[in-house]
């Protein structure tokens, strides 16, 4: 492919500061560290891609963007680049012990399309960080995350290049949803979409924020309510989902369920009473003083969170941040902790190298000290590949989720996240699997915690190894079981 080709098809790919591209109104979410957008030709033009952008080091952004045809590209800022509009740079490339030189065109004095091979895009993966080098300038990124994300901007193509977006504010609004109908109805009312979001989320879906605004993780959410419950459906908000939705939160036993003549609204409605009960446990541990990461799942759709240690509980918990994709979830405790766990940053995880996960497992059966496992690294990637997990030996059990996973310096390697379900692969495989359990990396975890400002504390890069007993007892001391209530 010629450079002039190249370079148009780059030309659909654009930085956020860059005014060729307009973004769609609502489109944008967060994949942890990763902002996946999607853009028109234009100010009321047609849709044209979907952008995954992130920036770190010295204000260096990174732009990959995918096309309704189904071609990656690539564009760059940097603050201090110093480049002149549409002048040509050689630019050189650095990844996973790969070196490309391309071609970049710059939009203005800090962006730049770059036109590199089609297959650097496969080595673009979490572990790696790519270098870039142009005008005499270097920079680095770190590309954690990147795979969710990338599966994201796919969807966000999916969902958009179906929607016939209006040329003028006035006409009639095409359907957000892949499959709908472009209706003359009116929008839904920001109550009503404020209703679904709620349910949605009581229901483990991640739609965003309760917030009335319809936006790609709305449409998505409702989407995988309506696929996983069996039903027919466009993704889009309608009295028609809300009620789809009540029933399944009644059918769950959630807030509002009773079998009483009241309404299933009332389930959203915070002026109507209602009694909470515990509907599940897990684990979490203190990053910081007052921060602490558990897993999106053990969280998702709560009512009210509360902690609970050594036989006393602490309500107030406040909701930071949260990663449907990455499944991962930072609280705000009411009271410091005395004790945290430190990140393992920089130190690559190593096959074989023991590691001591401590949870609250089996709540009211097991101990409500909490129990500690110790076990290995069986595989530095998660179920097909996943290489935002590594594989763990340490025994888990319901209630372990969101606990921390540990070296043996006492640092953070891992946030404990779900094990191999035994019965099911036994079923399909004839084998029964042991000690098949996985934890989110601290790698991915570092990029949400960036992502979203949260402040950690790196441990050093050389700590001494210490006793296992040791490791247990700080690994206790940072962590405390969270409970669900609904």
């Amino acid at each position: 492919m010629k450079v002039g080709q190249w370079m148009a098809l780059c030309g659909a790919l654009l930085l956020p500061s860059v005014v060729a591209a307009d973004p769609i109104a609502g489109s944008t979410v967060q994949v942890g560290a990763w902002r996946i957008s999607a853009f028109t030709r234009g100010p009321a033009g047609p849709f044209d891609h979907c952008t995954l952008y992130r920036v770190q080091n010295q204000g260096f952004g990174l732009a990959i963007g995918y096309t309704a045809h189904g071609v990656w590209t690539l564009a760059a800022e940097a603050p201090d680049w110093g480049l002149v509009s549409k002048e040509s740079y050689t630019v050189t490339l650095q990844v996973a012990g790969t070196t490309y030189t391309a071609n970049g065109v710059a939009f203005g004095a800090r962006d730049m399309a770059v036109n590199v091979a089609p297959e650097i895009f496969g080595q673009l993966k979490s572990g790696q960080q790519l270098a870039v080098s142009a005008n005499q300038k270097h920079y680095t990124i770190t590309l954690d995350g990147i795979e969710p994300a990338r599966q994201r901007a796919r969807d966000c193509v999916t969902h958009y290049a179906a929607v016939q977006l209006p040329a003028m504010p006035d006409r009639t609004p095409a359907a957000p949803f892949p499959g709908a109908a472009p209706s003359s109805a009116p929008s839904s009312s920001p109550a009503l979409v404020t209703a679904i979001q709620s349910l949605l989320a009581r229901l483990g879906h991640d739609p965003g924020p309760p917030n009335g605004v319809v936006g790609l993780k709305t449409n998505m959410a409702i989407s995988a309510f309506q696929k996983s419950s069996g039903l027919s459906g466009d993704g889009q908000p309608s009295e028609a989902v809300r009620a789809q939705l009540e029933r399944a939160v009644a059918a769950r036993g959630g807030p509002g369920s009773g079998t009483g003549t009241a309404p299933a609204s009332a389930a959203v409605r915070p002026d109507v009473p209602h009694e909470k009960k515990l509907a599940g446990t897990g684990t979490g541990f203190f990053i910081s003083p007052d921060m602490l990461v558990t897993n999106n799942h053990v969280v998702a759709g709560c009512a009210e969170l509360k902690l609970r240690k050594n036989g006393g509980d602490t309500s107030g918990v406040h909701l930071v941040a949260t990663s449907a994709s990455d499944d991962l979830a930072v609280l705000r405790a009411p009271r410091p902790s005395p004790s945290f766990l430190k990140l393992r940053v920089g130190a690559p995880i190593r096959p074989a190298e023991p590691v001591l996960v401590f949870g609250y497992p089996l709540a009211q059966a097991l101990s409500s000290a909490g129990n500690t496992t110790l076990g290995n690294v069986t595989a530095l990637s998660g179920l097909r590949d996943d290489s935002r997990y590594i594989q763990i030996s340490a025994a888990v059990q319901p209630g372990n989720s969101g606990g921390p996973a540990i070296d043996e310096s006492g640092r953070l390697m891992g946030v404990v996240v779900s094990k191999l379900n035994a019965v099911a692969f036994a079923r399909l495989t004839g084998d029964i699997p042991q000690n098949v359990n996985f934890a989110i990396k601290v790698s991915t975890l570092v990029s949400f915690l960036e992502a979203h400002n949260v402040r950690y504390e790196p441990a050093e890069a050389a700590a001494a190894e210490l006793p296992v007993t040791q490791r247990a007892e700080r690994a206790e001391a940072s962590s405390t079981q969270i409970e669900c209530y609904k």
